[in-house]
């Protein structure tokens, strides 16, 4: 070690220069720095269902639809409303990348004219608006999707381009154009609109991630650089931790963008956990520092002192965060790998800053350089810790089980759920869009279930189209939150009741019938309009689009499994549910399972390497039980609150157990030193001097950064906030109060 400080000492300058320079250059690669919002990143390249929803987008011209909703508390049947309408759906068809545009006043009306079909647009002008209003309220297919049933609330689909619907770059631009169009509209009716749909949902989530990255993360960094200067009061004491983490984090979202990453809403907060990890290696060395000069050692020797005390348990946090969080970057799914990548790098780069710029910045004060005492959380001199541990360790270990036994219970109430309109705050413009549509109109989540009659042209087979009609029934009479259905045999039902007037079945007996029905439909189109996304070229399989309420991702997934069973054993016929509403609820389930397993491996992989460290197989469950409890009573507090398992709180799950390990790490290889050759409670006080501030800094200064995420428009951030700061502190209780309360009771006498 003498050998290393001696290098350090003679070579300070060069390293601050040398690291300072390589991490600038390597920092270039960062102007390339992107952000997606594509659900393709959150599965596997070979996904099923993600293969699967490829080619319904191929087959039926996808689902990619903005919805904008107005209501008129006079009705919409009015000059201005339909004025209005006309206006819109004119304006929102012009803008480059949408395929056509449904609304009330150009919706195919199917009529019969002198024994002749006729199927034309429902209103060209704002005229006979009364009997157009009793047409439209008698028409199943208009009603509770494009009118309300109190006529006073319309929508517009606003649908994209089958090629560039995908797109998020297309999702942004044209959801920035139907903005400008209705704010203007605002302006001149004094109408209030409503957007939301699937492009908005993707659009939104980049929008939110760049705002988040661009205010939030440089609020977090001012806080962490105002707390340093405001404990430490010195320029030293935030340049040394501040170096630490603006480096690695500068390397390690370079290494990312290197690789080919971009950032999105769940990797935006890398940041976060980096400044986690480089805040702990470089608090814990500048304290031993203070510590050691504060006992009027010159500054070569404190710098030597400091190093020789935390290198080992610095290089274990680090090395045992790194080996854990690797199994992530294993992960088939690109923003979890991502982040077993991030946090694996982290580790290693703080280490290696934490052991050379760091004591080289020290090294460069002078023996005259005054030490200022630290503020509030100065326990560097700390006395009788130990005793009253000692005194107190079963009433402290009892009141711990009462607390395990009454947040524990929560467990019951938790669930793993979440829904991707739930993503946002309800002041959003896409919640709010959803909130407005399902308050006023039909439900704001679309599902796209594809219907296979087992052979060619069977779509037109009677008994397929009666079992259409059979499933709808019980569909929505099983669940309360389907408001709409629609598909070609609303059509076919459409023509019957024009065409045949006298019968009494809503669909033809005839297969021939039903065939020369969707003929006579087709041909009576209006010049672009056609059917091919409502049909496969065969005709073998056909599109059915349910409207429904937003629901937890528990519910989605019992619905979609209770279709596809409901066609699989009560039909000769099946069914397949796509679209991108299905998507995110597969996607829910697939990463937060996937993360949620990946976490538990890390878990296992630190307890393994904790346990080779220490060696010590009968104190195993003193090493795990610090950083698992905080993780488990957070849950049981969630359950409580009604806060699900989303992105956000796996998320921080892998933080809590960053910092929870690090802290137990910094405890026992304190105890193990120590305990050789002091009493019980001297050791217990020799750790709370060495390690007890830098742990109860860091986790000040963390809770206060991750607070900031609170401010979030994305709800996992905001869970991942609320989450991270709770267990963040238990972790810091367990370590200070438990942890050593459970070795008096359990090791002191056998020691």
């Amino acid at each position: 070690m003498e050998e290393y400080i001696e290098f350090l000492d003679k070579q300070k300058y060069k390293i601050i220069i040398f690291i300072t320079l390589f991490v600038a250059l390597l920092s270039i690669s960062l102007k390339d720095l992107a952000y997606e919002g594509s659900y393709k990143i959150w599965f596997d390249k070979e996904s099923k269902i993600l293969m699967d929803y490829e080619h319904f987008r191929t087959t039926f011209s996808g689902d990619d639809t903005f919805i904008v909703a107005f209501k008129d508390d006079n009705g919409i049947f009015n000059k201005t409303a339909i004025d209005t309408i006309l206006h819109l759906t004119e304006a929102f068809e012009m803008i480059d990348g949408v395929r056509h545009v449904d609304s009330i006043t150009n919706y195919p009306y199917i009529r019969s004219e002198d024994d002749d079909i006729m199927v034309d647009n429902f209103i060209y002008e704002s005229k006979d608006l009364e009997a157009k209003k009793v047409l439209a309220l008698k028409d199943k297919m208009m009603l509770h999707q494009l009118i309300s049933d109190d006529a006073k609330t319309t929508m517009f689909a606003i649908r994209l381009s089958n090629t560039t619907g995908a797109d998020e770059e297309v999702n942004i631009y044209v959801m920035h154009k139907i903005q400008n169009i209705l704010k203007t509209m605002e302006q001149k009716s004094n109408y209030k609109f409503y957007m939301t749909g699937a492009p908005a949902i993707t659009a939104s989530l980049v929008n939110i991630s760049q705002g988040d990255a661009m205010i939030l993360m440089p609020l977090a960094v001012v806080i962490v650089v105002t707390f340093l200067f405001f404990i430490f009061r010195s320029f030293i004491g935030v340049l040394v931790p501040a170096v630490v983490i603006v480096l690695t984090f500068l390397s390690v979202l370079s290494i990312q963008m290197m690789l080919g990453y971009k950032l999105n809403n769940f990797t935006v907060n890398i940041p976060s956990f980096i400044t986690a990890i480089a805040i702990a290696d470089a608090i814990h060395l500048y304290l031993a520092w203070i510590y050691y000069r504060s006992k009027d050692l010159k500054n070569r020797e404190a710098v030597s002192q400091a190093l020789k005390t935390n290198i080992i348990p610095i290089g274990l946090t680090s090395f045992t965060t790194a080996a854990g969080f690797a199994s992530l970057g294993l992960s088939a799914i690109e923003p979890i790998s991502t982040l077993g990548v991030a946090v694996t790098s982290g580790a290693i780069i703080a280490f290696i800053l934490s052991i050379t710029i760091a004591p080289a910045i020290l090294l460069t004060l002078s023996n005259e350089y005054r030490v200022k005492p630290i503020r509030f959380f100065n326990l560097l001199h700390v006395e009788g810790y130990g005793r009253f541990i000692v005194r107190h360790d079963k009433k402290i270990v009892s009141l711990f089980v009462v607390l395990f036994l009454s947040l524990g219970y929560g467990l019951n109430y938790l669930k793993v759920d979440s829904n991707s309109m739930k993503y946002f705050k309800e002041d959003t413009t896409v919640r709010s869009g959803s909130i407005f549509i399902e308050k006023n109109l039909t439900g704001s989540m679309i599902y796209e279930i594809v219907l296979d009659s087992k052979e060619r042209d069977g779509i037109k087979n009677p008994d397929f189209l009666n079992t259409i009609v059979r499933f709808e029934n019980e569909f929505k009479a099983r669940f309360k939150n389907v408001k709409f259905t629609t598909s070609l045999k609303d059509i076919v039902i459409r023509m019957q009741k024009v065409l045949n007037k006298t019968s009494t079945d809503p669909i033809p007996k005839d297969k021939n019938l039903v065939a020369q029905y969707l003929l006579l439909y087709s041909m009576s189109l209006p010049q672009g309009m056609e059917i091919n996304d409502k049909v496969d070229t065969t005709e073998r399989y056909l599109r059915l689009s349910v409207n429904t309420d937003m629901v937890d991702t528990s519910q989605d997934l019992e619905m979609i499994k209770w279709i596809k069973a409901w066609w699989q054993h009560k039909t000769d016929y099946s069914a397949d549910v796509q679209g991108q509403t299905a998507i995110f609820a597969y996607m829910q389930a697939n990463v937060t399972d996937t993360l949620i397993a990946s976490i538990s491996v890390t878990l296992l992989t630190v307890a393994i390497m904790m346990l080779l460290v220490f060696r010590n197989i009968k104190m195993l469950w003193l090493f795990i039980l610090p950083n698992i409890a905080p993780i488990l009573l957070v849950a049981g507090i969630m359950g409580y609150l009604g806060i699900y398992i989303d992105l956000g709180v796996a998320i921080s799950a892998a933080v809590i157990l960053g910092i929870a390990v690090d802290d137990t790490i910094h405890f026992f290889s304190k105890y193990f030193d120590a305990i050789k050759r002091k009493s019980f409670e001297e050791a217990i006080d020799y750790i709370i001097s060495h390690s007890g501030s830098a742990m109860i800094l860091t986790t000040v200064i963390l809770s206060f950064t991750f607070a900031i995420f609170g401010a979030s428009s994305f709800m996992p951030n905001v869970n991942f906030a609320i989450v991270t700061v709770i267990a963040l502190n238990l972790a810091l209780v367990f370590d200070l109060i438990l942890l050593p309360a459970l070795l008096s009771l359990f090791y002191t006498k056998k020691q």
